[in-house]
């Protein structure tokens, strides 16, 4: 087994691809918890104490949805406490957890594609449309550039204020505004030296270029694998033997118990690989 971000584009496209369709699909509170377990799962494997924040941050998330819902949407026959005429159902409490659950997935696994996904690996997956591609991976590279850069304004201006925050509401108001004015002229800016550069360097984005990205026959293996649970899966939903109802009462209605196992299959994997990664590593430090 080889761990996430060493497989080939296409790999890691199709498992993100198929894991979010899968969970904005299906809406199935059974496989958006084991989506949301196995991204836990593995941003612990993978990062340690520092995935506590994202798993507060998820909580938070969920809790926040779940509690929205059952403020603004009253439908369901489970009652759970009525204020004045208004009765705050148990099912939509819950339909807004299994939402929060697919949010703070779908969050998740993003943020691991964008650290697998680089500009080069973008290119190569868009090579039959290499302007896409190079707008996406630019898109990608300005996102915290722009976010570094809005910091640095804004500690410029306080240091300029003698390092006082505006106070009144129309004052920070005012402050915002500019600093948003100063950086999207920063922003113009840039891509006007980004043009010009690529320009004065001879970019041709018609041009053919070498790719490091070879299918090995564990990315074969991966795509055939994941291709065949994912279709399985699909086939089980499209026959309705899975379903989940909401309202007026939440119950299973149909459950593909080896379609769930399937998915959990595929979800499992990086935190496996990345698990038997680490072991191996520190077998090789002991013998070492």
């Amino acid at each position: 087994m080889f761990k996430l971000e060493k497989m080939h584009p296409l790999s890691q496209l199709l498992f993100f691809a198929l894991t979010l369709i899968i969970l904005l699909t299906f809406n199935n509170p059974y496989f958006s918890a084991v989506s949301l377990f196995a991204a836990l799962a593995y941003l612990f494997v993978k990062n340690g104490k520092r995935a506590f924040k994202t798993l507060w941050f998820s909580l938070l998330a969920i809790l926040f949805v779940s509690v929205f819902n059952a403020v603004f949407a009253h439908y369901g026959d489970t009652v759970l406490f009525t204020l004045g005429k208004t009765n705050f159902t148990l099912e939509s409490l819950f339909y807004g957890f299994n939402q929060g659950c697919i949010v703070a997935s779908s969050l998740i696994w993003f943020t691991v594609l964008g650290k697998c996904l680089d500009s080069e690996r973008i290119i190569y997956l868009f090579r039959f449309s290499p302007k896409t591609a190079l707008i996406f991976s630019m898109v990608l590279g300005f996102i915290p550039r722009f976010i570094k850069k809005a910091g640095d304004i804004r500690e410029a201006r306080l240091a300029l204020n003698s390092g006082k925050s505006p106070e009144r509401f129309r004052e920070k108001v005012a402050f915002t505004v500019d600093n948003f004015s100063a950086l999207v002229s920063y922003s113009l800016e840039s891509s006007i030296i980004t043009a010009n550069s690529m320009e004065a360097r001879g970019y041709n984005c018609r041009a053919i270029r070498p790719s490091r990205f070879k299918l090995t026959a564990k990315d074969i293996i991966f795509l055939i694998a994941v291709i065949s649970l994912g279709a399985f899966i699909i086939v089980q939903f499209s026959l309705g033997n899975i379903k989940y109802v909401f309202e007026p009462v939440r119950y299973t209605k149909a459950l593909s118990l080896p379609a769930l196992f399937a998915f959990f299959i595929i979800e499992i994997y990086p935190f496996i690989s990345e698990a038997l990664e680490n072991v191996k590593w520190k077998l090789l430090s002991v013998k070492a």
